[in-house]
């Protein structure tokens, strides 16, 4: 009876660990638009503007950062993960709608 009062409470506590533990997925997203500059010199940074309207601050690896400033006014596609901004408050380096962090991107034809 002992050993399975220990198999149990093993059990109970393996089920428990795996309700707490957070298995969301990060969805990876595409968005189409176009690029823009924001902020003032020193302290400026780029963003996209979707073709449904919406700004996302673009975070990225430095060398595809200076990429992407070249490509101001030209239609692209960014894929990535969005990080959703939390409240109205101006965080910088974020927009209104959140920031992107680039996985990879390429023009649109």
């Amino acid at each position: 009876m002992r050993k399975d009062k220990k198999i149990f409470l093993i059990l109970i506590i393996m089920f428990s660990s795996l309700i707490f533990c957070s298995y969301s997925k990060n969805k990876i997203t595409k968005v189409k638009g176009t690029i823009q500059v924001y902020g003032n010199n020193p302290f400026t940074y780029i963003g996209i503007v979707t073709t449904d309207n919406k700004e996302y601050a673009i975070s990225a690896e430095e060398k595809v950062n200076s990429e992407l400033w070249k490509t101001q006014g030209k239609l692209i596609e960014l894929q990535g993960y969005i990080i959703k901004s939390e409240d109205d408050s101006k965080i910088s380096g974020m927009l209104k709608d959140g920031k992107i962090e680039v996985i990879e991107w390429k023009f649109v034809k």
